[in-house]
């Protein structure tokens, strides 16, 4: 558990800088035992109370001094990680996830006590009632218990106005698994987390809901959703890594449309999760797990701005840490947070308006709109869409300089002063450039033959090129823009090698050395085959999307984290709900081109892995097979059955499977075996390792043999660079990267040094690389590490 003291300490530091924007730090009540939800509750006196999901009960923890909070009870209860309480009138309802059903507490004796129950109906056609995950209560006292042991999961509707204190079982929604649920004027807004989307219904006819549409959110994993003032747009969270808090437009339920999408600004990118969003005059209350409270202008709902937070969770990373829960209701207007080690934080927010700052971008030459303009300040970024539009804000009035870019046009950077609950609008045109070519030449490092019908990718954030040499290893791209690319070149029977941050401008020509090898990070199209007979789940190369399946990840949305790009080969890519491209009725094969492992001394195959099989009719009866075939015969290196949608690494010594021959392949094979079942399975990080039958002298030489020696070369401690007169008054850089293209060391060497020793790294096989000072590779060579 955080020390109390750190966070003190960060607000004595002035954090208004980097910890907190717009809110106040008012006091902090320590747990000895984790949190999860928190609400809040008013007494007829004014007095305020706080109600803290725990994992072993229900804390009631009086506001009267909101500087110094008081736990008056613990309500106790199973030991369950998930609590979601609401209070009604006098009353606070609290599900769990372990046992005991609906924790029914009347509120109405404090300070002094509270009386409790446990409601366990049994409800004729469903059972009796054990555990719910989530609960709302609507305007008209009417209760939503979703997530609970019956009704699949759907939502039970039980009425707590007629009875207060006796809840009363009234109908059910559809049995569809439902996360959470929001519900005004008798429309029912269903998170149904494992669908990706959230649902609305008709409860007007509580004991006959009517079904009326369903939408999809961002990230397909859809966690809670809370509606706007004016009901006209709902926003929605999804429990993932890097998803946004987003916006639809809900006024027209037989058009739904996404307005827009917010995430935390000072974590874009870095894994962080949010959990639970909350809607107060028109500004977002948002649990973001490890970044605290978050509050966002939502007053213009499709340009959402964020005004506020305050951290409390001060460690860095993400994950399943930090705010579960933030409660913006008291009448008081402060703001309770739940952090599951931290425990109970009181906040004064100061709710502010947004700098608007909105407007179009066009072409100066044509005066047509143009998107993907990135509109950049004060930290802020964001692009402009089909029509030229672009709408953004901060959370600070001030004087600040804009700057409007895209490849292909000049740069424009204007002042703008923007002030809070204003609309700036700025029209700009951008003028466009002239575009030139790019040329290269592709060759071994060996000898400098020139490699045909290599692949060559650049790309950035905003474009990316996809060529091939011809017969003489060249490659040219026509119409690219100066900008900063990655280059990455390769073939079959060549390791691949890339460029980081390389200035592209007409001057330039490229060449780039490959060590000959097997290796793929599918990042490139090097020739595999993708055949079988199956209707749907063929194999794909791409950036995996996520899917689910009854609370199971199954394709778990990443390729491996060790190599080159973010690509992979995987059965099927539509993402949404496990079922809806996985492999059916049928078989599918991914084949690698030829190999030729002669030469090798112990060829050893590598790759990483994941299958995931279930559902279906009976136990999940499918597996994943990988064999090896050398033009002759063929044979099973492994069977996987074990259904894990988590990359596992593999590694086969080809010889004690098979005889060695230059007709080499592998083959991954999955099939969805009667009766069916869900399969769906991904390959990642292929290579063949294995100490080839060449020799390498003590002292080697990179590029002419003439600027750069290694020495030893096999080497056991550490080896060194020396570096020739020719080197002396230029800056180079080297790169020592392993058998899969993974970078290990790394030096810059400038001006007027001679010799550089790098430390030991473990035994292998490796290549050192050497760009010049406009990150162009100049040559590359291998390094042999002994133990």
């Amino acid at each position: 558990m955080k020390n109390f003291v750190a966070i003190l300490g960060c607000l004595l530091l002035n954090t208004q800088v980097f910890c907190q924007i717009n809110t106040t730090f008012v006091s902090q009540l320590d747990y000895p035992q984790n949190l999860n939800a928190v609400w809040g509750w008013a007494d007829d006196d004014g007095t305020e109370y706080a109600l803290v999901g725990t994992t072993t009960g229900v804390s009631i923890v009086s506001l009267k001094n909101p500087a110094a909070p008081v736990e008056k009870t613990l309500v106790p209860g199973p030991f369950s990680t998930w609590r979601e309480m609401k209070a009604w009138k006098n009353h606070a309802y609290i599900t769990n996830e372990t046992g005991d059903g609906l924790l029914v507490i009347n509120l109405s004796s404090l300070p002094d006590s509270v009386s409790y129950y446990y409601w366990e109906p049994v409800i004729d056609g469903l059972g009796q009632l054990s555990t719910c995950h989530n609960i709302y209560i609507d305007e008209n006292g009417l209760c939503y218990l979703t997530g609970c042991n019956l009704n699949s999961g759907g939502v039970l509707l039980v009425d707590v106005a007629s009875d207060p204190g006796f809840p009363k079982y009234v109908g059910k929604g559809r049995a569809q698994y439902s996360h959470d649920a929001y519900a005004r004027d008798n429309l029912m807004y269903s998170a149904e987390i494992y669908g990706g989307v959230f649902s609305v219904t008709d409860v007007t006819d509580r004991a006959n809901p009517i079904f009326l549409t369903q939408q999809t959110t961002p990230f397909n994993f859809t966690h809670n959703c809370w509606l706007s003032d004016d009901s006209k747009t709902l926003f929605t969270t999804d429990e993932r890594a890097n998803a946004p808090v987003a916006a639809f437009d809900v006024s027209d339920l037989d058009n739904i449309k996404e307005l827009d999408q917010i995430r935390s600004k000072a974590t874009i990118g870095t894994g962080v999760i949010p959990h639970n969003v909350f809607v107060l005059n028109d500004y977002l209350v948002v649990a973001y797990y490890t970044d605290g409270v978050i509050v966002v202008d939502a007053a213009r709902p499709d340009n959402l701005i964020e005004v506020g937070n305050y951290d409390t969770y001060l460690q860095a990373g993400s994950g399943f840490n930090g705010s579960w829960g933030a409660y913006p209701y008291l009448p008081s207007g402060l703001i309770l947070a739940s952090d599951i080690g931290n425990g109970l934080f009181v906040i004064q927010p100061n709710y502010k308006r947004a700098c608007y700052l909105e407007g179009i971008v066009k072409d100066a030459s044509n005066e047509m709109p143009l998107n993907e303009v990135q509109i950049t300040f004060n930290n802020v970024s964001e692009s402009s869409k089909l029509d030229g539009s672009f709408k953004t804000g901060t959370a600070q009035a001030g004087t600040y300089e804009v700057t409007f870019s895209k490849i292909g046009y000049l740069s424009k950077t204007i002042t703008a002063n923007l002030s809070n609950g204003v609309v700036t609008n700025l029209d700009i045109e951008l003028q466009p450039v002239a575009g030139f070519s790019v040329s290269g030449r592709i060759v071994t490092a060996s000898d400098g033959r020139a490699i045909s019908n290599a692949q060559v990718v650049i790309n950035n954030e905003q474009s990316e090129f996809v060529v091939q040499t011809n017969q003489d290893g060249t490659f040219l791209i026509n119409n690219i823009f100066e900008n900063s690319y990655t280059i990455f070149a390769g073939a079959w029977g060549y390791l691949t090698e890339f460029v980081e941050q390389a200035t592209l401008n007409e001057n330039k020509t490229y060449l780039i050395a490959l060590e000959e090898g097997y290796q793929d990070d599918f990042i490139l199209d090097l020739g595999w085959s993708a055949t079988g007979n199956a209707s749907t789940g063929s194999w794909e190369r791409g950036v995996p999307i996520a899917t689910n399946f009854s609370g199971l990840v199954s394709n778990p949305g990443m390729d491996i984290d060790t190599d080159l790009g973010n690509q992979c080969y995987v059965t099927g890519n539509g993402g949404g709900t496990a079922g809806d491209d996985d492999v059916d009725n049928g078989n599918v094969v991914l084949t690698s081109p030829i190999m030729d492992l002669t030469n090798y001394v112990e060829p050893t195959m590598i790759c990483s892995v994941w299958f995931f099989n279930a559902g279906g009719d009976g136990f999940p009866n499918d597996k994943f097979t990988i064999k090896v075939t050398n033009g002759t015969d063929e044979v099973i290196l492994e069977t996987i059955n074990a259904s894990a949608s988590l990359w596992k690494k593999l590694e086969y010594k080809l010889k004690d499977f098979i005889t060695i021959t230059n007709t080499m392949q592998i083959i991954f094979e999955t099939a969805d075996a009667l009766p069916g079942h869900l399969v769906e399975a991904a390959v990642d990080g292929f290579a063949i390792v294995g100490d080839e039958d060449r020799t390498s002298s003590n002292e080697d030489v990179i590029a002419n043999a003439s600027n750069v020696k290694i020495y030893p070369n096999p080497f056991s401690g550490s080896f060194r660079l020396h570096l020739t007169d020719k080197l002396l008054s230029s800056s180079y850089s080297f790169r020592v990267v392993d058998v899969l293209g993974r970078t290990v060391l790394s030096k810059t060497i400038h001006s007027n040094i001679t010799e550089v020793q790098f430390p030991a790294i473990p035994s292998g096989i490796y290549w050192i690389q050497t760009f010049d000072e406009n990150h162009e590779l100049k040559s590359s060579h291998k390094l042999i590490k002994q133990d």
